[in-house]
């Protein structure tokens, strides 16, 4: 039987989910958590004291045993987990206050690949601006950039392929479609 070292495999693992967000575009790699990608960020995340939301087919089972974190709903979820980029749950959770702007939603989608519509990236953790491709519709930048224009408010959004590669966007990413 293989074990499993839990916390080495949560410390790379938020390792590399904060390079994704400190370099907005870049990309990552997230090692299987019960043969899950999507499993191992939010063992990677969750805790007793904060709450998410899930939409999908995962069992978070063993996660709620592990982790201890609530289970709440859209509105209210720390974290936000779902199997498909969806626009309406991107525009349901919080922002945060401009007195706790720590209390917003952070969001991680699954997708197929990042391959989707042609932006242009910039702000922090950017030299400039680049040019690349997220899997996100011309609606979902719209309502991105619209959530986020009023420093510090916002929120962070994670992308994980089927690859086990990760993609982050800050709340400071500002993205132009191309």
């Amino acid at each position: 039987m293989k074990k499993i070292d839990i916390e080495r495999l949560n410390r790379e693992n938020f390792r590399s989910m904060m390079n994704a967000l400190s370099r907005p575009g870049s990309i990552e790699r997230i090692e299987p958590l019960f043969d899950s990608h999507l499993l191992a960020i939010a063992n990677t995340l969750l805790y007793a004291e904060v709450s998410y939301f899930y939409k999908g087919n995962e069992d978070f089972e063993l996660i709620n045993a592990i982790t201890n974190a609530k289970d709440s709903n859209e509105k209210e979820a720390d974290y936000l987990f779902c199997d498909t980029i969806d626009e309406n749950l991107f525009e349901a959770g919080k922002v945060g206050t401009m007195k706790d702007p720590e209390f917003s939603s952070t969001y991680i989608f699954k997708c197929k690949d990042f391959c989707g519509t042609k932006v242009k990236i910039s702000g922090p953790g950017i030299d400039g601006s680049f040019n690349t491709s997220l899997p996100i519709s011309k609606g979902f930048i719209s309502k991105f950039n619209e959530k986020n224009s009023y420093f510090p408010l916002g929120n962070e959004v994670f992308f994980i392929n089927e690859n086990a590669e990760i993609l982050g966007l800050s709340r400071t990413s500002k993205l132009e479609i191309l």
